[in-house]
């Protein structure tokens, strides 16, 4: 009706001048109003007309309601009449009077009503513009009144809230969106999906006309390659199917061939390559370039997670705890990621695998050397570097180790010959980051372990390289050592092997060089340790594993070394030993020294000590007592002897000298003297019946002197001959042995003292037997 826009200029246009900045546009109506009238139906007073303008990016100055003030800059003398007048928000900006007269500056308040954000929407927004209109003839600038704008109105070409239709109000965009990842596995290919979703829509090109690009920012912990024509796996159209991509700037910049619409999901995947140390998620962001808006999704809080390496199993368990021991050492592991062919970078062109490095492998006399490694998994190289200096072993892997799987390689160790508690040994891998770093130490296997491996007597035996400390065993209840130390002769100048029995609790291994110390071994008549030889009686063998390492006679000490292998006779190393050696005993009697027996096997062992101390002097069974009293050795003995009684006389050996080592009888005689006739001057046969209490043995070169016969006629002479007879019945006669012999005897006439050597007598004189 008559209210409405006037018709007569509907459906005209103008070419308007727009200065785009500060934002001003410019209509000549001059051509539009070549018809209008003053009044009638010719009139033009109410205009409807549109412009089309590009909304401004989110990088334009923001934009709302002038505020302030502003000076209008105009050739006029006039007063400019409106106080309420508005103006575009671009201060100091004339409108362009043409006239010549004399410049004025005015100053103009501006009062405009504030624009409520209607309806509740929420949706930021970059702001508003209140364009001022005004109206110019040649003379006289004329200022519109206020303009007013309905805050109610919303366009309906999209879900619009009220407040949209404010001319130039542009939201703030924001993209949202999720993002996705097949692996956190260090090392691993990785498929990575982003969905985005933007607020407002994105146009292929904008204000310049470049086209538009969405660049993923942050995408940092990968090895893959740089790529101008990276391939996606998926993209929504009209996304592309290839993107830029940057691994130095950690980017991929996704291009479009159309509008991405507002509020729609769009989706690319796309894969790469996880770095080999771990990290935190990415701070991933996401830009366009002509929106120069970023935003960091929220739901993007996983993005390229990678996850340290732990082990749910690792252990280093042993098959031997006995020093200088042949040992194996196995490993078992358990990884929580998977131990894949890793880059170092993404220029790296030769990939490789994690190495694994046990350290502090202290203890074992193994020489540096490649370890032949045994493992049924096919995972690991077939042998290890063993670097015994820096007492680390280090294994390169062959094919992946998968997370969550158990792994099992063994390799050989010798055990060093000093006993040590379990090392720390600690577990490195290259390439990757543990949550330990960068070792994660080790432990055992459980008591199970045991069952398979007899060798290992406590649980703390177990640990790989705990090495037993040796010792004597001892035996039940008491506690007390087992170990005796024997003897096979008491008698003067004899041949006396001693026998030393000892149990350890370890085996006596060659390559350890173990000593075994008896003291105190003292006045023997061995002066040479060539004169010794030591035998083995338990373990019986061939050859005997001992030899000697010294002696010395004057202290009575000897050492002997086993210099090959003496193993022990149960599974956990119970190891009895029982050896003999021999020495030629003193040509006196001494009670029992003191004898303490030690042993080094890689620790101090002993000493052992007997508590004998017995004086020669004592009556054992069967062992003649000193005064010669007992009745089987009066005189009358002696006599019968020679008369050849029913019952021969006994030998008298002591029965129980064997458990007291260098107990030595005293030589001690029992005499029965007859002569032939008691006629002075008759040519007399003196008969001497000797019972030595001890065997006589030509090295203890025995002078048999007789004194008391004074007052003979014989002149003394150094060749009184001396005839030696038989007698007896049986084991009790005199010794058959030397019957019918002839000595020299050295005579003293004065003071009546008979003297002979019985050594060439008793050259074949032994201490036992026949």
């Amino acid at each position: 009706g008559a209210g409405g826009f006037n018709a007569g200029v509907a459906a005209q246009t103008l070419s308007a001048s727009w200065l785009q900045s500060p934002g001003t546009l410019t209509m000549n109506l001059t051509s539009l109003l070549s018809s209008a009238t003053a009044s009638g139906s010719g009139v033009v007073d109410r205009l409807l007309f549109q412009v089309t303008l590009i909304n401004p990016t989110a990088s334009s100055a923001s934009r709302g309601p002038c505020s302030g003030s502003v000076t209008v800059n105009c050739t006029s003398n006039s007063t400019l009449a409106s106080s309420n007048a508005v103006r575009p928000c671009s201060a100091g900006v004339g409108v362009g009077c043409t006239d010549n007269r004399t410049a004025v500056n005015v100053t103009l308040s501006q009062s405009v009503a504030t624009i409520a954000n209607a309806g509740g929407d929420s949706r930021p927004m970059v702001g508003y513009a209140l364009p001022g209109i005004f109206l110019i003839n040649s003379t006289t600038p004329n200022l519109a009144p206020t303009v007013y704008y309905s805050t109610d109105y919303a366009p309906a070409s999209y879900s619009a809230a009220a407040g949209d239709g404010l001319p130039l109000r542009v939201y703030n965009p924001i993209i949202s969106g999720t993002f996705s990842q097949t692996s956190s596995n260090p090392c691993d290919q990785n498929t990575i999906q982003v969905t985005l979703n933007s607020n407002v829509p994105i146009f292929q090109t904008c204000g310049s006309g470049v086209d538009v690009t969405i660049t993923l920012s942050g995408l940092l912990g990968t090895v893959t390659p740089d790529s101008s024509s990276f391939l996606l796996g998926n993209a929504t159209a009209p996304l592309s199917s290839t993107a830029v991509w940057n691994n130095t700037r950690s980017s991929l910049v996704l291009t479009a061939s159309g509008t991405l619409l507002l509020g729609t999901d769009y989706v690319v995947t796309f894969a790469v390559q996880n770095q080999a140390a771990s990290k935190p998620a990415a701070s991933v962001s996401v830009s366009v370039t002509s929106l120069s808006v970023v935003t960091v999704p929220s739901n993007f809080s996983n993005a390229l997670y990678i996850a340290m390496l732990d082990w749910t199993v690792k252990t280093a368990s042993q098959s031997t705890p006995w020093p200088c021991d042949a040992n194996t050492i196995t490993v078992q592991l358990q990884p929580t990621v998977s131990l894949m062919l890793c880059k170092a970078s993404a220029t790296d062109s030769n990939p490789g695998y994690p190495v694994l490095t046990l350290a502090n492998l202290v203890g074992s006399s193994t020489l540096s050397a490649a370890l032949v490694v045994t493992s049924s998994s096919g995972v690991f190289a077939s042998t290890g570097a063993w670097n015994q200096t820096a007492r680390t072993f280090v294994l390169n892997l062959t094919s992946q180790m998968n997370a969550s799987q158990l792994y099992t390689f063994s390799f050989p160790l010798t055990n060093q010959k000093s006993y040590q508690s379990a090392p720390n040994i600690s577990l490195a891998t290259s390439r990757l980051t543990q949550v330990s770093s960068p070792y994660a130490i080790m432990s055992a296997q459980g008591s199970a372990w045991m069952s398979t491996n007899s060798k290992l007597n406590s649980t703390d035996e177990i640990a790989a390289l705990f090495i037993r400390r040796p010792a004597f065993l001892a035996s039940a209840p008491t506690g007390d050592p087992r170990w005796s130390v024997n003897q096979s002769s008491a008698y003067p100048c004899a041949d006396n092997t001693i026998t030393v029995s000892l149990t350890f609790n370890v085996p006596l291994i060659g390559s350890c060089g173990h000593h075994i110390s008896i003291s105190n071994l003292v006045n023997t008549g061995t002066t040479s340790p060539s004169a010794i030889t030591v035998s083995s009686i338990f373990p019986a063998g061939t050859s005997s594993p001992y030899v000697v390492t010294s002696w010395t006679q004057s202290t009575g000490q000897l050492v002997i070394t086993a210099n090959s292998n003496v193993p022990s006779t149960t599974d956990v190393g119970e190891t009895p030993v029982t050896f003999s050696f021999t020495l030629i005993n003193p040509p006196f009697g001494q009670d029992a020294p003191t004898l303490s027996v030690s042993a080094d096997l890689g620790a101090p062992l002993g000493p052992l000590v007997s508590s004998h101390n017995v004086s020669y002097g004592t009556t054992f069974d069967g062992h003649p007592a000193d005064d010669a009293g007992a009745a089987a050795f009066t005189d009358n003995y002696l006599l019968n002897s020679l008369a050849g009684p029913t019952t021969p006389a006994a030998y008298p050996v002591a029965t129980t000298f064997a458990q007291y080592p260098l107990f030595v009888v005293a030589p001690r005689l029992h005499t029965l003297a007859m002569q032939s006739t008691p006629f002075p001057c008759a040519s007399n046969t003196l008969s001497f019946a000797v019972l030595s209490r001890a065997p006589l043995l030509a090295r203890c070169q025995p002078l048999l002197t007789i004194t008391g016969l004074s007052s003979t006629g014989t002149a003394s002479t150094n060749n009184l001959l001396a005839t030696f007879l038989s007698g007896g019945t049986g084991a009790g006669g005199f010794n058959a042995g030397v019957a019918a012999q002839t000595l020299s005897a050295s005579w003293l006439q004065s003071p009546g003292t008979l003297t002979m050597n019985l050594t060439s007598l008793l050259s074949s004189a032994t201490a036992s037997g026949s």
